[in-house]
């Protein structure tokens, strides 16, 4: 299943962020009712008001964080997702509802509402508008920093905005058709609540670098994002993949690393074991399609179409001669090609070492301390393998090693690089550039 868009988790949320909002919905009604804006509101009442909100605000947000496992499964670990997502949202929503009122006292009064004075109704939608967004945008940040991950609240901010200004503008909509305010504030709430669920794991989904798909086993049709350097799979509540109910699945059977553009997949089951494509596996690479095999289970590696590498080629591609960065021509951006030579070809490694290949003969690479570029991993021979460039390409050979010289996931030994190649050698990574 290669779909890009998990819309399950987009599923999830949005009846999540809906749910929130009808129960939230409750002590709102409870504190308001009765009240107009038009009257003089008392400090109590004003007091009432703001908790009520932010209680709608805490309930949402922990609904939201609560369906991360994408299930109807009330486990505790939903439940310590909840109560961390209501109270980061819940503290959060105090002050943004105080100064989101200040905000929609000054907007109606500019409208010409008063005290017994109803003024325009244009001033009172924008005011909504703008208040509503404002708490979609604190609930998404809510949301992704009770998820402690910078990248998560960024993404939560923006899909809360966009979620946050769609309900707000939905409110006055649903108050428009509806016979009945207490059903109008009941449906607006409910909007605004699935609005924000549904574009907070929208924004998640088309952000998202790397996931899992289950393909066979007890959560088929399930998706996992990978994000952060390190997820680990297994059956333990703890892990960020979760494969339960599979009594052959350790509580902690593998672990995936991130690390630059590269995915690392290793077993920690000392018995049960891993497979990648078939293969029992120790520690490899990942790569787009790959099939990984725990007890039961299969899942499929799935990498988002990256555009770094090539931007980085188009980079190195436009350095003159000396190996200064030089500006794009009118050429370079039309689309001419510059050949590659072996005067700027280079390894980078995975700590983002550079070893420079030379350029008139073949560059060895192994463990030996006569090898012009010498890598200190076990799992590479001696004398592993060599590049060299002649009839105006670059050629990556295997030298014979033990545990083998592999692009693209394919054991090689012998093949052309092109700029951006992913090359691993035993559990060593590199990428070619030229």
């Amino acid at each position: 299943m290669n779909d890009a868009v998990d819309r399950r988790e987009l599923f999830f949320k949005a009846l999540a962020g809906l749910l929130g909002g009808a129960v939230g919905w409750v002590p709102v009604e409870i504190a308001t009712h009765g009240h107009s804006i038009t009257e003089q509101q008392s400090t109590l009442t004003v007091i009432a008001g703001i908790v009520s909100v932010a209680l709608v605000a805490g309930m949402i947000g922990g609904m939201i964080l609560a369906a991360e496992d994408n299930s109807f499964e009330i486990t505790p670990r939903a439940q310590r997702h909840f109560l961390l997502g209501f109270i980061v949202c819940l503290v959060l929503a105090l002050p943004e509802t105080y100064y989101s009122d200040l905000i929609f006292s000054e907007i109606l009064r500019a409208g010409g509402w008063g005290v017994g004075h109803p003024g325009s109704e244009l001033y009172l939608v924008a005011g909504r508008l703008i208040g509503w967004t404002l708490m979609g945008l604190m609930l998404g940040i809510g949301v992704g920093l009770a998820s402690s991950s910078l990248r998560n609240t960024l993404k939560g901010a923006l899909g809360g905005f966009i979620g946050g200004l769609v309900g707000g503008a939905g409110f006055d909509l649903i108050g428009s058709f509806s016979q009945s305010g207490l059903a109008s504030r009941l449906m607006g709430f409910c909007v605004i609540g699935l609005a924000i669920g549904f574009f907070i794991g929208l924004v998640h989904q088309l952000t998202k670098s790397a996931w899992l798909a289950v393909e066979a086993g007890r959560l088929k049709g399930r998706q996992f994002r990978l994000e952060g350097p390190s997820v680990t799979l297994g059956r333990a509540e703890e892990n960020v993949v979760g494969l339960f109910g599979d009594s052959g699945v350790q509580a902690r059977h593998a672990v995936i690393f991130h690390q630059g553009n590269n995915y690392t997949l290793k077993n920690l089951a000392v018995q049960a074991g891993t497979l990648l494509n078939g293969n029992r596996i120790e520690t490899a690479p990942l790569h787009e399609g790959d099939r990984i095999t725990v007890s039961n289970y299969e899942l499929t590696f799935h990498l988002r179409t990256d555009k770094r590498a090539h931007e980085s080629a188009l980079a190195y591609a436009a350095r003159d001669w000396s190996g200064s960065a030089a500006p794009a021509t009118d050429s370079a951006v039309a689309g001419s090609v510059v050949t590659p030579t072996a005067a700027s070809a280079y390894l980078l490694d995975a700590d983002g070492h550079q070893f420079a290949l030379r350029p008139g003969e073949a560059t060895r690479i192994g463990r030996a301390l006569d090898n012009d570029v010498v890598v200190g991993d076990a799992s590479v021979s001696r004398h592993h393998a060599s590049i060299e460039y002649a009839n105006g390409g670059f050629v990556l050979r295997d030298l014979g090693s033990q545990n083998g010289t592999w692009v693209g996931g394919q054991r090689v030994t012998e093949i052309p690089l092109g700029p951006g190649e992913a090359l691993r050698l035993g559990d060593a990574f590199f990428t070619f550039h030229a």
